[in-house]
């Protein structure tokens, strides 16, 4: 077994590094030495924009990261009032997190343990696109929450999973900006560098004192699904391990908290229509615990229900190109290598379990203009927010395939991944889909 090669230093974590020490303290824990055994900074010294190049120029013995401290850095004290107050700005939360036999969820985040690396690391994360720490505070909540209901009694296991949601996104701090800034379009490549971040998160974490291979195992697996369809790997099966599961979980349903007005409706359309992205343990233990949310029920959707007409025949139009490419599909199969033949088959699959969930609507076998006006005539609100909802979902989910689709193409040969192209295009209604 090969070690590791020496770390080299991220430009784009270090450049974070100089912005938080422009407003605290950043120095360093000891001694930071290249891999030739020069001495570059002594324990003590400042880590600001003056030592950057000399950094960059070098591999060094031990991780930057390890050896970074900051100074009135975040501290675990902090967590609590932050739990509390999402608790109050998301009811569901606090239904999901409340549990008779442990103390609150915000008390278990207040009395995690930091390590100096962890806690710097952390700290640097939360000068790092503002409110980002609401998040990950939200996901180490819904974390913890889940593993006590799956895991019951493993309590170390529920606080590492604790902290692995609170360090889950810290491998965005080493990908370009440009690419994280919020609402910027990305493009195949530039969406593969963003799916980078679970894999960079395991590498930062995996020796750092403070967090460790299991933590790192977490993060690595926060995007992945049980049906094989999550990044960056796309594990399935049994090669997920269950703190991968509960992580992956629990960052997707603090998304759907943070983003929809109707996240339990929304959570419930997405395992109707595309079941088996997590384990029915998993799934029966949120919706037991949602249960508990007694907020009145939001009244009506603000998108106006004729809106849905165009989008209805976005989807129906998509996946009668699909039926029509379905040969071309079967034939580059049949002739692909087998990196190839997997994308391909990975991407069938999907399409299919796609086209069942819309078939099980009915909004396929209706006149969508006569189907919005039977249900405005109803006036039922809680009708016409789920065929918003599932409308919403079959769309994410079309986008989803894409760009699933074109990241893993992205590591075959480029003949390959211009076969895996062709084929959106098709979708897409660029290409003709015969032949």
């Amino acid at each position: 077994m090969t070690s590791d090669p020496p770390p080299e230093v991220n430009p784009h974590y270090l450049d974070h590094v100089i912005h938080v020490s422009a407003s605290r303290p950043v120095e360093a824990a000891e001694d930071i030495v290249s891999q030739n055994g020069i001495k570059l900074l002594v324990k003590g010294s400042q880590i600001d924009s003056r030592v950057r190049e000399r950094l960059l120029m070098h591999k060094l013995q031990k991780p930057l990261e390890d050896c970074v401290q900051v100074t009135q850095g975040v501290m675990p004290e902090s967590f609590g009032p932050l739990g509390e107050a999402l608790f109050k700005q998301h009811s569901l939360l606090q239904a999901i997190c409340a549990h008779d036999l442990y103390p609150s969820a915000p008390t278990t985040l207040a009395t995690l343990k930091l390590s100096v690396p962890v806690q710097s690391l952390l700290t640097i994360y939360a000068e790092y696109q503002g409110d980002r720490l609401r998040h990950t505070a939200g996901v180490a909540m819904l974390a913890l929450a889940l593993a006590r209901r799956v895991l019951p009694g493993e309590s170390e296991r529920h606080r590492m999973l604790a902290l692995a949601g609170m360090l889950h996104d810290v491998g965005e701090l080493y990908i370009d900006p440009q690419y994280m800034r919020p609402g910027t379009p990305l493009g195949p490549a530039e969406w593969r560098h963003v799916a980078s971040h679970p894999v960079v998160g395991e590498r930062v974490l995996r020796e750092m004192p403070g967090a460790g291979k299991e933590i790192a195992s977490a993060v690595l697996h926060h995007h992945e699904r049980l049906d094989g369809f999550g990044y960056p790997r796309g594990v399935q099966g049994a090669a997920l391990p269950m703190n991968g599961q509960i992580l992956a979980a629990a960052e997707w349903l603090m998304a759907l908290i943070e983003t929809s007005m109707t996240p339990m409706t929304r959570a419930s359309v997405a395992n109707r229509l595309i079941p088996g992205e997590f384990s029915r343990e998993i799934t029966e233990a949120i919706t037991l615990a949602a249960q508990g949310d007694d907020s009145p029920a939001m009244a009506a959707d603000p998108m106006p229900l004729e809106s849905a007409i165009p989008r209805v025949v976005g989807i129906v139009s998509t996946l009668e190109r699909f039926r029509h490419a379905r040969p071309w599909i079967d034939q580059h199969i049949a002739a692909a290598r087998p990196g190839l033949r997997a994308v391909l088959e990975a991407g069938l699959q999907r399409l299919l379990r796609i086209q069942t969930a819309f078939s099980s609507t009915g909004l396929d076998v209706h006149d969508p203009d006569a189907l919005v006006a039977s249900l405005a005539e109803q006036r039922d609100a809680k009708l016409q927010i789920e065929l918003m909802t599932v409308v919403g979902e079959l769309e994410w989910r079309l986008r989803e395939l894409e760009r699933e689709s074109m990241l893993r193409a992205g590591l075959l040969p480029a003949a390959e991944s211009a076969v895996m192209s062709e084929l959106i295009d098709r979708l897409k209604g660029q290409l003709p889909v015969d032949g």
